[in-house]
């Protein structure tokens, strides 16, 4: 999500080229909350409460 390549191509994709520093300050947010969820969500596996998740 937070590749400087897929920055770039969304930044030429919408004709803006330069403003991967925009695109990465709008993405980033959500970068960090998916990485807080899935850290939540192994170390809930690890325990009884979702153990059943895994084979």
């Amino acid at each position: 999500m937070v590749s400087p390549q897929n920055l770039t191509i969304a930044a030429t994709a919408v004709e803006q080229p330069g403003s991967e520093r925009v695109l990465l300050g709008k993405v980033a947010g959500y970068s960090v909350a998916m990485l807080a969820i899935l850290c939540v969500l192994v170390c809930l596996q690890s325990l009884p409460v979702l153990s059943w998740m895994l084979p």
